[in-house]
């Protein structure tokens, strides 16, 4: 029985217990009958926008970076340091490396900026401080630019004007002309009124014409034509295609570089001259001295100064002035030097003779408005050099030369004429070609120094033909129009012009000529000398490179445009304008034969006489 009741009474709980769940599911709880509150949700703040800015400078190097806002314009601080030669300026910023300067706008993207920076070449002045004497008016010019010395010397009451010096002490002579990189002033130097010999002023203030005066600085060594950094940037190898564009220009030919050697050979003695400068005032107050206590149509006087031996002479017709002393020299050592100079009382003809020891000597000859000189240099080489001065600026001068080279003696010679836009130089020298006894008449470009071109005289003697003469006119491929790049097989001495797999080919002449296995044209190895620059030796060294140039024989000057066309199938033209082609024309017609006639009049025993032997007085 009690076990019936237990489960009556469990059974009333279960009921229970779901009907109370059931309540609780149907029931709206108290936060589903809660309406939805009205607060709105705040959205986050935004982020300002950075861009970044990269400055640059003119050359497109990278300055730095800046972060800016968006909307704000970007600023940054560049300043470019003057120099002794330039004064830059910023003018501003610019959006291309290239561009021009410009107001920066506001920051809306990342961006780059470059430097607009404009450079004036600084000014500076020479300074001409009289010391007492007239005044002479300063010069300015810019940076780099030389000034010569002033035309007319200041005047002193009861002085006579000596010389323009570096120095307040007067101790180092201006060398004009004087090349300015910064604010100078230059000191005048003055002596006594002497009562000299008229004789010996003239003589001291006119032995030191040098011959390189007279020469265009286009045409000297190290001319910015012809310099080179080093040998291989004048000879290319032409072993793979090179472009005719990047071929080395500007050097000179064998004629021209024969007369540029010769002049370098005397500025070895021209330098050991400067010594005179020094001793000119010394040399004239102590021979002045010695002449008041000896008056009389004669004198002789010798005396010493620091290393130096002077002599001073008159035997009343020639004035002799001469120096004898021992130094060392660059590239020659120590040495004895004598530097003989005179002049002739009724001539006024002046002539300097300079021995430097047993194998080297010079003696140079200035007459009016020409000058002549004979060297010896070092046992292998005899030269005698002519300029004359024929009108103003207008030059013509003769070159001939011995050259003794292992036991075997080499004979050229060279004519040059020289005017304001041309030099042309004619001789007989071809290293690279051996046996050739013909003649070359080069053609330059005063401004550039360039050589435009040169013709060639050569007289062959052909089995079953007979004597044959060649008139090739010659240009460097810069001049060939429609001659992109070059390349030259050596094994097979064949040339492929423009990326051809087809080698170069020269058309002959042809027909029944005497000329008809010979050649029209064609491209072949000349040599061409360029300069490098020795630091250690202060002095330019010649390089000597092989360039591919085109010929043609002037007779197939007019159809070449149609023969290359018919051998090669490229379309050529030559770009020498037409004057300039008619100038060396002219020139090889007037020049080659006064030529010949002249490299016989020069021999090299008289070269030896002419020089003599140093100045002794009994």
């Amino acid at each position: 029985m009690l076990k019936k009741i237990i489960c009556v009474l469990l059974m009333c709980l279960l009921c229970v217990a779901i009907f109370v769940a059931c309540d609780d599911a149907e029931t709206p709880s108290d936060d589903a009958a809660t309406p939805p509150s009205d607060t709105t949700t705040t959205p986050p703040v935004e982020t300002e926008k950075e861009y970044t800015v990269t400055w640059k400078d003119e050359n497109g190097e990278t300055l730095g970076t800046t972060k800016v806002k968006e909307g704000t314009v970007p600023t940054y601080e560049y300043t470019v340091a003057d120099t002794a030669e330039w004064d830059y300026t910023v003018e501003g910023w610019a959006t291309a490396q290239d561009g021009e300067a410009a107001a920066l706008s506001a920051a809306t993207a990342d961006a780059t900026y470059y430097a607009k920076v404009t450079k004036v070449k600084q000014k500076y002045t020479v300074t001409f401080a009289t010391n007492g004497g007239s005044a002479v008016n300063a010069v300015t010019v810019e940076y780099g630019q030389t000034v010569s010395a002033p035309t007319t010397n200041p005047t002193k009451t009861d002085c006579r004007f000596a010389g323009w010096y570096t120095d307040v002490a007067l101790q180092t002579a201006v060398t004009w002309p004087l090349t300015v990189t910064k604010n100078e002033t230059v000191y005048a130097s003055w002596n006594d009124v002497v009562d000299i010999p008229a004789m010996l002023v003239d003589l001291l203030n006119g032995y030191n014409l040098n011959p390189y005066k007279s020469i265009p600085d286009s045409m000297k060594p190290g001319a910015a034509g012809n310099l080179v950094a080093n040998a291989s940037a004048a000879n290319k190898d032409y072993s793979s295609a090179v472009n005719v564009s990047s071929i080395r220009g500007g050097g000179f030919g064998e004629q021209w570089n024969m007369v540029v050697d010769n002049l370098q050979q005397t500025n070895t003695f021209f330098n050991i001259l400067t010594v005179v400068e020094g001793l000119t005032t010394t040399s004239v107050t102590a021979f002045n001295n010695y002449f008041d206590d000896n008056p009389g149509d004669t004198a002789h006087h010798q005396f010493a100064s620091g290393i130096y031996s002077v002599t001073i002479d008159f035997d009343g017709e020639v004035l002799y002035y001469v120096l004898d002393y021992t130094a060392t020299l660059p590239l020659l050592g120590e040495q004895t030097v004598q530097i003989a100079m005179s002049m002739d009382a009724d001539t006024e003809v002046k002539t300097v003779r300079v021995q430097i020891g047993d194998a080297n000597a010079l003696k140079y000859t200035i007459s009016g408005d020409s000058y002549e000189f004979y060297l010896k240099y070092a046992g292998v080489r005899r030269a005698y050099f002519e300029i004359e001065e024929i009108a103003d600026g207008v030059y013509e001068g003769h070159i001939k030369e011995f050259l003794t080279v292992s036991s075997v003696g080499i004979e050229s010679a060279a004519d040059f004429y020289i005017n304001d836009n041309y030099v042309t130089a004619v001789g007989n020298k071809a290293s690279g070609l051996l046996g050739f006894d013909n003649y070359i008449c080069e053609l330059y470009d005063v401004s550039t120094g360039k050589m435009l071109g040169y013709e060639v005289r050569e007289t062959k003697d052909i089995v079953l033909i007979g004597e044959v003469t060649f008139n090739t006119l010659w240009f460097d491929l810069s001049y060939i129009n429609g001659l992109n790049t070059i390349r030259y097989d050596e094994e097979n001495e064949k040339f492929y012009i423009n990326g051809s797999s087809t080698a170069w080919e020269a058309e002959k002449v042809g027909g029944i000529s005497k000329k008809r296995e010979s050649r029209k044209f064609d491209i072949e190895f000349r040599t061409q000398y360029f300069y490098v620059y020795n630091a250690q030796e202060e002095a330019y060294e010649v390089v000597k490179a092989q360039v591919p140039m085109f010929f043609v024989q002037e007779e197939n000057y007019s159809t070449l445009a149609a023969d290359v066309e018919n051998a090669n199938n490229i379309n050529i033209a030559v770009m020498l304008p037409g004057a300039k082609l008619n100038k060396l024309q002219a020139d090889y017609d007037a020049y080659v034969d006064v030529f010949i006639e002249n490299k016989a009049a020069m021999t090299e025993d008289a070269i030896i006489a002419a020089i003599g032997d140093k100045k002794s007085f009994a």
